[in-house]
């Protein structure tokens, strides 16, 4: 069997797809993988580090905000859609995986010409517009969260979880707790602002730093070229990105303070961590946040609303252990466990 894997762009699109060939691989599935992404976007390296065929359209996109750009769009599209002709025609895939980029849109488009096989995989609980755009023609729609049933048709729609990435399952807490010299005596906050990093939650860590440190380890990630190298404290470890030791880290910390992005969530709940979650404003991650928030499974504030409150709400969680495993339980019931293993058995019988 022949399968395609379609996106790209940002990392956030990518790890699902990745998860997907991992569990593939270590059942020792004898498939043909091929991917279609950007030409020079994150994902590139990765998927080429784990010698999978990789091919690349022009990324267009439908913007719904003035630029310049726009007028191209229609354009790259028309050229991503002839590069998917030929892709499809010569790679000949039995079945197309994508999970939610743009730049997946004209690949499967193209494939449901040929009448391929098509999965398309939801994550964030907001229907993103590519997958708007391919559910019409899709298979199989499988999806992060059970509430984005609602979104897409009953007859092929199903609610199988988030794959998540060998790394996150093999994370050692010994690993870092060595390495960043983790007192045994402190719980250990995370606070994260992705890779690109949050100048609100590094400025609000920043501002706290002294009273979280005397009652914590505080693992800070303020994202590229974000350091503050004049912040110093001997229980805070500030570092622009973990790279492969993220996932020692988050099986070792006991209360993260990130983001909504749908990747780090989804770690989260798999590992049942306890969270407080502040969304980026006016994006998707809103929409993720206050879902978790209505199934009490994180701790939500507004970027704006960070004040005096988010740190007595830290006090209060590092003081009660009842509290923590109430968020902890709620966090881990979020998401179904074995996507990567259910989306195996739908390549088979698809």
């Amino acid at each position: 069997m022949k399968i395609l894997l379609t996106g790209g762009g940002t990392l956030g699109s990518v790890s699902p797809l990745i998860a997907i060939y991992e569990q593939a691989q270590k059942q020792e599935k004898q498939w043909e993988w091929f991917w279609v992404g950007t030409k020079n976007g994150v994902e590139r390296k990765v998927v080429e580090s784990l010698k999978i065929q990789y091919e690349w359209v022009p990324t267009a996109k439908l913007r719904r905000y003035f630029s310049f750009k726009t007028i191209f769009d229609p354009f790259l599209f028309i050229v991503a859609f002839f590069r998917s002709l030929l892709i499809i025609s010569t790679v000949k895939p039995d079945i197309i995986i994508g999970a939610g980029s743009f730049v997946s849109v004209p690949v499967i488009w193209s494939a449901w010409l040929f009448r391929k096989k098509i999965i398309i995989h939801q994550q964030d609980i907001r229907p993103t517009l590519s997958n708007k755009l391919t559910a019409w023609c899709s298979n199989k729609i499988t999806v992060s969260f059970s509430k984005s049933l609602e979104d897409y048709s009953k007859e092929k729609t199903e609610w199988i979880g988030n794959p998540v990435r060998d790394a996150l399952l093999s994370g050692k807490k010994e690993l870092a707790r060595e390495k960043f010299n983790l007192k045994e005596n402190l719980l250990t906050i995370l606070i994260t602002g992705g890779s690109s990093g949050s100048g609100a939650l590094n400025k609000w860590t920043w501002q706290n730093l002294d009273s979280l440190c005397k009652r914590a380890n505080v693992i800070h990630l303020t994202g590229y070229n974000k350091l503050n190298p004049n912040i110093k404290h001997e229980n805070y470890k500030q570092i622009e990105f973990l790279g492969g030791y993220m996932f020692h880290v988050l099986h070792a910390c006991d209360i993260v303070i990130t983001r909504a992005g749908i990747s780090i969530l989804a770690e989260l709940a798999y590992l049942s961590k306890v969270a407080i979650v502040i969304p980026m404003p006016g994006t998707h991650q809103e929409d993720n946040a206050f879902y978790v928030e209505s199934q009490k499974a994180a701790i939500v504030y507004r970027q704006d609303k960070m004040d005096d409150r988010v740190m007595r709400t830290v006090i209060n969680l590092i003081n009660s252990e009842t509290e923590r495993a109430k968020l902890s339980q709620a966090m881990g019931d979020l998401m179904k466990k074995g996507a990567r293993e259910r989306m195996i058995e739908i390549l088979e019988s698809i």
